[in-house]
């Protein structure tokens, strides 16, 4: 139910603001280019007039008045469409992803190095010493069981009987 809500939301206000912006852009390029006012009843009319007396398109001008006036409404509904899909969340979240790329990228570029701070000089210890030291204490955090101790101790007598 939320989610129907918040999607029928989106499409109200994607489809307020992308009417807004292109009938207001396209109104000033239909002024500039042909002063023909769309929202004006005035202008219709005189077309209407025109198209009643039996008026033609003459020349390329009044053919591309003709088929921009057909695409305001396909180009309305593309835009509207192309706008709905858009996730806006991640829009905003842009500049954060943004940033956080860049910084990836000054630390990358550095090089690889290691800083060792606080490092306690001591005794060296080669490796083979380091993992016996692993093995200790692991086996100190974990008690022997009785049957395996008693399985150790039964292969070791049989081990010692063959031997002999």
């Amino acid at each position: 139910m939320l989610t129907k809500l918040i999607k029928f939301i989106k499409f109200i206000l994607v489809g307020l603001i992308w009417s807004v912006f292109w009938l207001t852009f396209m109104q000033k390029m239909m002024i500039l280019i042909w002063n023909f006012n769309f929202f004006s009843e005035k202008q219709w009319r005189m077309v209407s007039s025109f198209w009643n007396a039996n008026g033609t398109i003459k020349g390329l001008s009044d053919y591309m008045l003709f088929v921009t006036l057909l695409l305001i409404v396909v180009v309305w509904f593309s835009g509207f469409k192309y706008f709905y899909k858009v996730s806006y969340i991640r829009l905003l979240l842009k500049p954060f992803e943004y940033f956080s790329k860049k910084q990836i990228e000054k630390y990358s570029k550095e090089g690889k190095h290691v800083v060792i701070k606080n490092l306690i000089v001591g005794e060296k210890i080669t490796l083979d010493e380091l993992i016996e030291e692993k093995i200790k204490a692991e086996d100190k955090e974990k008690p022997v069981k009785e049957s395996e101790a008693l399985r150790q101790n039964i292969s070791q007598k049989i081990i010692e009987r063959k031997g002999q």
